[in-house]
């Protein structure tokens, strides 16, 4: 009877130790999801007719500016909650603009952006970072003429409307002969320049 009674009692705090295990492994999982949570940030898209995407490149040892006319561009940001913030940016390569009707249509051929092949490109981030107040950078993938390489932005980013728009705006310098831009004889970098200046300002509303 003794034997019995001590096998019960044996079970009974196995079965109490078992379900305060339970409990405690239930806490803890609460405890980690809800602090690995991460906010979801603002959900944002560019309004076309006010933004702008232009660069500005070199010929000839002179400077040139010119514009992509139609592009998209859609962001969830928020300087609050960083690590959930996303950028993409589609451009339509054949609406680029200089104000030189040669020059444009040298550049939308295929030496250049080769516009009947790869006719978009595209920009997308998903890493953001503070580099002051009101600035930040964004670090993401260019894709252009079919090939992808590491891009990072500086932008500012101003709430305006009481948080229905706002205005994200930066630059970024890349090399044309990475993606290919440049063929044959455009390689020469004495006639036209390597480097090439993307200036951005995007009006945002609010989704």
């Amino acid at each position: 009877g003794r034997l019995a009674a001590a096998n019960l009692a044996v079970r009974r705090s196995q079965a109490s130790v078992n379900r305060r295990t339970w409990r405690i492994a239930g806490w803890a999982w609460s405890l980690l999801v809800l602090g690995g949570a991460t906010q979801a940030a603002t959900a944002w898209t560019a309004d076309p007719a006010q933004s702008r995407l232009e660069f500005v490149a070199t010929q000839a040892g002179g400077t040139f500016d010119g514009r992509f006319a139609r592009f998209q561009a859609e962001t969830e940001f928020d300087p609050a909650e960083l690590p959930a913030g996303r950028l993409r940016v589609e451009v339509d390569i054949a609406s680029a603009e200089t104000g030189n009707d040669e020059r444009d249509g040298v550049l939308v051929g295929p030496d250049f952006f080769a516009v009947e092949r790869w006719p978009t490109a595209t920009f997308t981030a998903d890493r953001f970072a503070a580099r002051g107040p009101g600035r930040f950078e964004a670090a993401g993938t260019l894709t252009l003429r079919g090939v992808a390489k590491d891009l990072t932005l500086d932008f500012t980013f101003v709430p305006a409307g009481g948080g229905v728009t706002a205005e994200m705006a930066g630059t970024t310098t890349l090399r044309r002969l990475d993606f290919g831009v440049g063929q044959g004889e455009w390689r020469d970098t004495d006639w036209v320049g390597d480097e090439v200046r993307i200036r951005f300002k995007l009006i945002l509303h609010r989704r």
